[in-house]
């Protein structure tokens, strides 16, 4: 269930992490935006994605600052994972603390609500690690709004063919009311059906419900072999999983990202879920000596899970901002945005994960850098987007949904 919290406890919450090292925010100090979802429906998520960001904050702080030696300081916003709350979040952030750039939001429908409301008039950079959303692309946003995460228009497409892959000809659809869940959906449906597959039943339900009986009776009409499910665990997911094992209604089931968390395994029992399988977004094989300096940096400020959804691309995001406000030599909106692919795109002097100190001296030195994350490349299209990496999951373990194949195409 989603979790309120006043605006004014939101703005106490987030004043007080104005604060890095347990030092007060200095004059001098450079501020990092972040809107996450430290309250609803995805707060299960944060710690380690909050992590990530302040791992690379770390990097730099350790290695000689930013801009002539400045500090790096997170300036948080709590966007309780709904789009008010994200125009909240962004106002604050933009307006009161004038941070120069935000890593977030992490929800589709949060982002799309921050930068149409705040961002995007205000020339504000949003880079979000985990915002899928087709529609994303299509934002008249100035060139204001990246994401370091694929799409799931691809996504999407990619879970349709292996459905039918595992053999699965009827499935029923079910999708909570968000963004994220319809976007996905409007793009596994026809994949599905184009593949030879039939959707018995496509629905929408709101989330929070306590009792999803009735719509999982409807889902369960017309001999569907699996649930497609899109949906939070906190705030649907595993209610409507849990109902679906204890009805009789469906022993299968067919998901995304969204569900692939140990909490939710555990929740639901591991055991009920040796039929599923999912889809989730994914990084593309790793060099060792960038893994392990990534991971070296993650733990000097967290010992949570650093390959935790989402964590790497949260890291990546925050160190591309970092180092378009090195090369920009500014702090300055429009010159951070000028600046993210001349660090981010090829060609150029390649730099990894912990390796500020580096790229520093590079751009310094008047060498082009071309940083390529612990998530991928991020080689941006003019829309801000990335090429989509998938990786395929089930359970294999009381808490684990480990990646049993990958996919980067749907030949």
């Amino acid at each position: 269930m989603l979790t309120h919290i006043t605006r004014r406890a939101a703005v106490i919450a987030g004043a007080a992490l104005l604060v890095a090292a347990g030092q007060p925010v200095q004059a001098q100090d450079v501020k990092l935006g972040a809107i996450l979802s430290a309250t609803g429906g995805l707060a299960r998520f944060v710690p380690p994605i909050r992590d990530g960001i302040r791992a690379a904050i770390e990097d730099v702080n350790a290695n000689g600052g930013i801009l002539n030696g400045r500090r790096v300081v997170l300036v948080e916003g709590d966007d309780q994972t709904t789009p008010q709350g994200a125009v909240e979040a962004a106002n604050r952030l933009v307006n009161l603390e004038q941070v120069p750039a935000i890593v977030g939001p992490l929800g589709s429908g949060m982002l799309l609500a921050a930068a149409n409301s705040v961002t995007i008039g205000a020339g504000v950079v949003l880079m979000s690690p985990s915002a899928t959303n087709p529609s994303i692309t299509g934002l008249a946003d100035n060139d204001t709004v990246f994401r370091v995460v694929g799409g799931d228009d691809f996504q999407g497409k990619v879970l349709a063919k292996i459905a039918r892959d595992r053999g699965l000809t009827r499935v029923a659809v079910m999708a909570e009311a968000t963004d994220y869940a319809r976007g996905f959906v409007q793009h596994f449906v026809p994949e599905f059906q184009r593949r030879g597959g039939t959707v018995t039943q496509n629905m929408v339900v709101e989330s929070n419900r306590a009792s999803y009986r009735s719509e999982l009776a409807t889902a369960a009409q017309g001999n569907p072999q699996a649930l497609v499910l899109i949906a939070y665990p906190q705030s649907g997911g595993t209610t409507i999983t849990r109902q679906a094992l204890e009805g009789g209604f469906f022993d299968t089931f067919v998901m995304s990202e969204g569900t692939r968390e140990g909490a939710f395994v555990r929740e639901v029992g591991a055991a009920n879920l040796a039929k599923s399988f999912g889809t989730a977004s994914a990084e593309p094989p790793t060099d060792a000596g960038a893994l392990e300096r990534y991971t070296a940096v993650y733990r000097r400020v967290s010992q949570a899970d650093p390959n935790a959804p989402f964590v790497r691309q949260a890291y990546d995001a925050a160190m591309i901002l970092l180092l378009a406000m090195e090369a920009a030599k500014s702090t300055d909106r429009a010159a951070i945005k000028a600046a993210i692919r001349t660090v981010s795109n090829g060609p150029g002097e390649v730099v990894g994960p912990g390796e500020w100190a580096r790229a520093k001296q590079l751009i310094a030195a008047g060498t082009k850098i071309n940083y390529q994350g612990i998530s991928g490349n991020h080689e941006f299209d003019a829309a801000g987007d990335v090429a989509g990496y998938v990786g395929i999951w089930s359970v294999a373990a009381p808490d684990q949904t480990p990646f049993g194949s990958y996919v980067n195409s749907l030949d």
